[in-house]
C-alpha cells in the first residue's frame, strides 16, 4: 500500500499494489509511470535494503535519496531492470536479456491450456518466442514492427504517369529514390506485368499499384549505382533485393 505520493508528476496519489500478481503500469506519457515504478517503489526498496547493512557497509555506498511519500506498506525486496539497453539489436529486449522471458516461455509452455487446435505442434517453449520461425509473427518476422508504405506521403499527383512524377520520389533525371532504379527501368518491370509508366495513377489497378510498391519476381533488371551491375529482381520502391 502506498499513501501520498508526491514525487514528480504524481500530486498526493494513493494507491494499492497486490502481492504475487503481473502488474502493468500504463497511462499517457507524463503521467508518472517511471515516477511510480522507479522514483519511489525502487527508491523505498533500496533505501530499506540499505538500512538493513551494517553503519560501516553503508559508509562506503552511496547515499540514496527516499521518496516524497507518507507510508508505504508491505514492500518487498525489489530489483530494477533499467529500460534501456546498450546492445543495438532488435531482437534483444529487457526481456531476453534478464533472462525473465525464458522464464515465462516456459510458463506458458508448462502450465498453459490450449483451448483451440490451432497448430498440429506440441506445446512447447519455441511456440511463444518471437526468435523462432515458430512463434514470430509471420508478418514482423518477430520484430514488433512492419515497414509499409503510406501513398498519402508519396503520391504528389494522382492525375499524373509515374513518368510525368505522380510521386515525389521521383527525380527530373526519371532516377526514382528509394527504389535503386530508373523510371525507364521501372517501365521494363510494369511491361512484364502488362502495363506501363505512363498510365495515370489513378488509372492502374490496385495490383498494378502494389507492383509499383513492392516490385515483381517476373524479371531482374540493372540495380542501384554500382560500376558492375548486379541483375536483380526488383523488390519495389522499399529498395530491399529479395
Amino acid at each position: 500500500m502506498i499513501k501520498g505520493v508526491k514525487e514528480n508528476n504524481l500530486k498526493n496519489i494513493s494507491l494499492e499494489i497486490p502481492h504475487n500478481k503481473l502488474i502493468l503500469l500504463t497511462g499517457v506519457s507524463g503521467s508518472g509511470k517511471t515516477s511510480l515504478a522507479y522514483d519511489v517503489i525502487f527508491k523505498e526498496g533500496q533505501g530499506r535494503f540499505l538500512e538493513s547493512l551494517s553503519s560501516n557497509t553503508r559508509h562506503y555506498l552511496s547515499r540514496v535519496n527516499r521518496p516524497d511519500v507518507d507510508e508505504i506498506k508491505g514492500l518487498r525486496p525489489v530489483i530494477s531492470v533499467d529500460q534501456k539497453t546498450m546492445i543495438r539489436n532488435a531482437r534483444s529486449t529487457v526481456g531476453t536479456l534478464s533472462r525473465i522471458y525464458d522464464l515465462l516461455r516456459l510458463l506458458f509452455a508448462r502450465e498453459g491450456e490450449q483451448t483451440q487446435d490451432i497448430t498440429p505442434l506440441k506445446q512447447q517453449r519455441r511456440l511463444f518466442s518471437f526468435n523462432t520461425e515458430y512463434g514470430a509473427c509471420p508478418h514482423c518476422k518477430g520484430l514488433g514492427m512492419e515497414e509499409v508504405i503510406n501513398p498519402d506521403l508519396i503520391i504528389k499527383d494522382p492525375n499524373l504517369s509515374l513518368r510525368e512524377g505522380a510521386l515525389v520520389i521521383t527525380q527530373p533525371s526519371g532516377y526514382t529514390v528509394y527504389s535503386q532504379v530508373t523510371i525507364d527501368v521501372m517501365n521494363q518491370v510494369c511491361q512484364s506485368e502488362d502495363f506501363h509508366v505512363d498510365i495515370p495513377w489513378n488509372d492502374l489497378t490496385e495490383a498494378q499499384k502494389e507492383i509499383v510498391w513492392y516490385g515483381s519476381d517476373k524479371i531482374k533488371i540493372p540495380f542501384g549505382k554500382h560500376s558492375l551491375e548486379s541483375r536483380m529482381k526488383w523488390s519495389g520502391i522499399t529498395a530491399k533485393p529479395r
